[in-house]
């Protein structure tokens, strides 16, 4: 499914197209997703369920080396719900995510993978 154009204009910072699995939590609720797009502050999910703006969610997510070898580090990492859009082919929703808690270590870990696929 491809991203509507008026969310692409949107962006500010690299972003790459990756279907990278996330484990997004709130409220005792657990969702596996998959990645739409992620950059170096935040991802793009789609997802079935409607999530409200600001909505604060525990994310975990296993940031792969930067040369896609099938070592990964594990991050957990605080996100925010700052957009939102529904698809409506599919009913489902695209929510963007912008990472509000993250280690300096991880932070790395994502800029380099970012960058890394970014260049191809």
């Amino acid at each position: 499914m491809k991203t509507p154009k008026r969310i692409l204009d949107r962006r500010r910072s690299v972003r790459i197209e990756d279907a990278l699995p996330f484990k997004i939590g709130h409220q005792g609720y657990e969702f596996e997703v998959t990645s739409v797009n992620i950059s170096a502050h935040g991802a793009m999910f789609l997802i079935e369920k409607d999530l409200p703006l600001m909505t604060q969610l525990s994310i975990a997510l296993a940031i792969p080396s930067k040369t896609g070898s099938k070592t990964s580090k594990k991050s957990n990492i605080k996100g925010v719900v700052v957009r939102k859009d529904k698809d409506h082919l599919s009913g489902k929703f695209y929510i963007a995510v912008y990472f509000s808690g993250i280690k300096d270590s991880d932070q790395k870990a994502l800029n380099a993978y970012i960058a890394h696929h970014a260049k191809r």
